[in-house]
Parts: C-alpha cells; structure tokens; sequence
C-alpha cells in the first residue's frame, strides 16, 4: 500500500511540472507569434484567401462545435448535405486546417485545434462579426 501511494505521489507531482512546462511552451508561443508580427507584420496577420458567407457559416460552426458529421452541420445550418460537403472541401483548398476521423462509421470535421487558437487570436480569416453571432446564437 505504501509504494502504491508512494508512485501515486510520483505520478502527481510528474503531472504538475508537465503542466508547468506546457504552460511555459504557450507562453513561448505566444511571444514568437508576438516577434513574428513584428519581424512579417503582413504575413501573420491574414491568410490571403477569402471566405464567402456560407463559407463563413461552416467555418463558424466547426469553429464553436466539437468534431460533427456533415449531416449535423446541415441540419445546424438548414443546408443540404451536399452544399456542406462543398463548403467544407472549399475551406480545405484555402488553407483552413479541417481534421476528418471516422467515429462509429461517420466522418467527423473539425477544427485543428492550433487554427482555432489562430483565429481566436488574430481572425486569421477576418469572419464577419455577424456571421459569428448568428451561428452562436443558432443551437448546436
């Protein structure tokens, strides 16, 4: 019992310095992306593509959800499959970091976590404010 509470111990102590030093490497992050505006301010600030509405709408929604099947985000978004299925290979072909998995036999999208810090960030693809809150506010 005294050794298993002994690696309990361990294991615990292991996981607050890895939580430390993830911690450190965000904030090292953050201050390159911050040299990296400075040294290419043009370059960092936006992807040079440009998103349409409905583009926007999918983007938004894969942005505020968690990985979703096409059909969700039809169903989310009143559109047909087909038309969410385009939107997605669009964002993809501009660039847009869209990971696909398969999940109980459906392909899921979502976001690449990095991205979603990106656009968080800077609006790398500078969505419309309107566009943003009207998928938020629709339920997901």
């Amino acid at each position: 019992m005294d050794c298993i509470n002994q690696n309990t111990s361990e294991i615990q102590a292991s996981q607050c310095l890895l939580a430390e030093i993830e911690a450190k490497v965000n904030k090292l992050s953050e201050r390159l992306d911050e040299l990296e505006l400075v040294l290419n301010p043009g370059k960092a600030r936006k992807l040079d593509v440009k998103l349409s509405p409905r583009e926007q709408e999918v983007f938004m929604t894969l942005y505020l959800g968690k990985a979703l099947p096409v059909v969700e985000i039809a169903k989310h978004l009143g559109f047909t499959e087909d038309m969410v299925s385009m939107y997605v290979l669009n964002l993809i072909s501009k660039g847009v970091s869209i990971h696909r998995e398969l999940v109980n036999d459906v392909v899921v999208f979502s976001l690449d976590p990095e991205f979603r810090e990106l656009q968080a960030r800077r609006n790398v693809l500078e969505i419309d404010p309107r566009i943003a809150r009207q998928v938020a506010m629709l339920k997901l």
